[in-house]
């Protein structure tokens, strides 16, 4: 049984909602995760998502006190599935913007699926809310690591991916001897609990039976990116939108949709599995 998820990160582009919208038609995924909605887009999404995707949440429709979706908590999630969804409590994870993750049951056939997104604030914006919902999303995916589950998103995470160093991390610095260091203090805290909290989810997930599904089938050897800026005159490039799998699933195909429409940011992935 195969079965092909989408996740996005729709950089609050009101304007190109429709043609985020027709995008994601062309490809026909059978469960949409979308980050990085705002309250204006989050009716447009399900308004046009709903002819062809019958099952839809949003986070914002969790939230009992609205009043703090403004400034750096403006940003939600939804799930869009051709398979029923059964949306979970969000204080079932332990994170500072309960917004900032959704989760859903979707019912696949005979299986029960976890079904999580998020979008992890950017620490270089809000400091250690990154890593403590970092940490939050990983101790609850040990905790039902027995589950079928599947996480995904915008992690503003890793900062690079080396053939030699493997995983680098934001508290990780190159000194002049080409080694990487970790500083005692980082962002006025511990710069271990930083480079782990980050970190957990990319190696330590795996030792509880759930990888990133990229580098379930490519070696670091191959690189890869969803999100580039510009840096003066230096384009810096990002792998920061992830899937992550029990192994449970087969993963067949993972892939970065790049496009030249600038319809975000963010480059969409698209993972095929098989169970």
């Amino acid at each position: 049984m195969k079965f092909r998820c989408f996740t996005w990160n729709t950089a609050k582009r009101l304007k190109y909602t429709s043609d985020q919208v027709h995008f994601i038609e062309e490809i026909s995924p059978d469960i949409v995760a979308l980050q990085e909605i705002i309250m204006s887009s989050d009716k447009k999404f399900k308004e046009l998502l709903k002819n062809n995707y019958p099952y839809i949440i949003s986070s914002f429709d969790l939230v009992e006190d609205k009043s703090v979706l403004s400034k750096k908590r403006m940003f939600g999630e939804i799930i869009a599935s051709k398979f029923p969804l059964e949306v979970q409590d969000p204080k079932n994870i332990d994170v500072p913007w309960k917004e900032r993750v959704l989760s859903a049951k979707v019912i696949f056939k005979n299986h029960k699926i976890n079904f999580y997104t998020t979008h992890i604030p950017p620490g270089s914006q809000n400091g250690w809310i990154k890593i403590e919902t970092l940490e939050g999303i990983y101790n609850h995916l040990v905790n039902t690591k027995e589950s079928l589950n599947i996480l995904c998103g915008d992690f503003n995470a890793p900062k690079d991916e080396d053939s030699l160093r493997g995983l680098i991390t934001f508290a990780q610095r190159i000194n002049k001897k080409g080694d990487l260091k970790i500083p005692l203090n980082f962002r006025k805290g511990d710069g271990n609990r930083w480079d782990e909290g980050e970190r957990n989810i990319f190696l330590e997930l795996e030792k509880c039976g759930m990888k990133d599904s990229f580098r379930s089938l490519y070696s670091y050897k191959i690189k890869d990116f969803s999100w580039q800026f510009k840096r003066k005159d230096k384009i810096l490039k990002r792998r920061f939108d992830h899937f992550f799998a029990s192994n449970k699933f087969r993963v067949l195909t993972a892939k970065y949709l790049h496009n030249e429409k600038k319809l975000s940011d963010h480059s969409p992935m698209l993972v095929e599995y098989e169970i």
